[in-house]
């Protein structure tokens, strides 16, 4: 799990609503304990996805919290779109679970707590009314504050609009009709619609309060769902290649026992910033990274051997590999080169994100001339 930067404006965030409402010490603490439950029901919400996808055979890379919600970057996106929906459905399944949980307790409740709780869910919806609300108990209303948080995040993620999981859920349904790039087409033009109606509710043109909380949203919806739509238009494109098309046969080699002096001279005079390393036998050994090198030089480090500073966490490619396949696998490592083998271990060349760049751009291009 990872928090991004901006995690950091929840802290003024918290601030800002203490001194707008004057919060005494005891609602300040319920209101920092809310927040921390939402962004818990936040990450069991993700870890629905990731669980889901897991058993799928699809690997969740992390998951990042942010104020505006969490994000479980998947490995890829299952073949099957039943597998997708699935995939999709678990994270407010799990926020349903949670209400399901919680509810019961309300059963429980005085007549009179009953009441006061009924009144404050009118004026969640914005209906009014004459109940007295001020003295309801803190459990009751702590709980009330969990059940429509969840409720929230039930309905807000399954809008049909990509990010969020609706527009996959509608994607994945629509995908076993249609092929992936068609559904997703859909799914994106509609996600588009409602990301418009979001922008003109939040600016007051059509009905509404000015709310520029509701315009981002709106702004937001509508770029990501285009974003989608050329991500799963590339990846369709990918599929038709092979990693041999990119395939660099000329790269440096470097030893095991070479000194890091050596590593930075090929750095400094030449075009390439990670190098494969072998040992004496001729076997791979890993990766030396253009960062790890800088670091030597900034140490004054350059006389010791390679081996010291080799990565071995490499991905491996097979020359019948697709571009998508490829593509997937060094978007999430960390640095941008990756040997491609044969059957029997034997390197034939490489694979670098510089020329896998190119190469996309190259066919996008030809892609969408076809295309006018």
């Amino acid at each position: 799990m990872q928090l991004h930067w901006s995690f950091g404006l929840i802290l003024l965030g918290i601030g800002y609503v203490s001194y707008r409402y004057q919060l005494d010490g005891v609602s300040l603490l319920l209101f920092v304990l809310l927040v921390g439950v939402l962004f818990v029901c936040v990450l069991l919400h993700e870890f629905g996805h990731a669980l889901m996808a897991r058993r799928f055979g699809v690997r969740t890379r992390d998951i990042i919290l942010s104020p505006i919600g969490g994000v479980a970057r998947l490995e890829r996106l299952p073949e099957k779109p039943i597998q997708e929906f699935y995939i999709a459905i678990a994270g407010p399944l799990v926020n349903v679970g949670i209400i399901a949980l919680i509810a019961p307790y309300f059963l429980f409740v005085s007549a009179e707590t009953a009441l006061q709780i009924r009144s404050i869910l009118y004026h969640y919806f914005g209906v009014q009314d004459n109940v007295f609300t001020e003295n309801t108990p803190p459990l009751a209303l702590f709980l009330f504050n969990v059940l429509a948080l969840n409720g929230t995040l039930v309905v807000f993620n399954l809008l049909p609009a990509f990010p969020m999981d609706g527009g996959r859920v509608l994607r994945a349904l629509l995908a076993t009709r249609l092929n992936r790039v068609v559904a997703t087409r859909i799914a994106v033009y509609i996600g588009q619609l409602l990301a418009i109606g979001l922008i003109g509710y939040g600016s007051g043109i059509w009905w509404g309060d000015f709310s520029p909380t509701v315009i981002f949203i709106g702004v937001f919806v509508f770029i990501t769902a285009a974003s989608e739509y050329r991500m799963v238009r590339m990846e369709k494109m990918l599929d038709n290649y092979r990693a041999a098309d990119v395939l660099r046969v000329q790269f440096t080699r470097l030893q095991t026992d070479d000194l890091m002096q050596t590593a930075a001279a090929h750095l400094r005079g030449g075009l390439e910033k990670n190098f494969l390393v072998f040992d004496a036998n001729e076997q791979l050994q890993g990766i030396l990274v253009e960062e790890d090198m800088v670091k030597a030089m900034q140490a004054q480090a350059l006389e010791q051997p390679i081996a010291l500073f080799v990565r071995t966490d490499y991905e491996t490619i097979r020359l019948e590999d697709s571009l998508k396949m490829v593509f997937s696998k060094m978007q999430w490592q960390p640095y941008d080169l990756s040997p491609v083998m044969d059957a029997t271990g034997q390197v034939l060349g490489v694979v670098d994100t510089e020329k896998l760049q190119d190469f996309l751009h190259i066919q996008q291009k030809i892609h969408g001339k076809r295309n006018k």
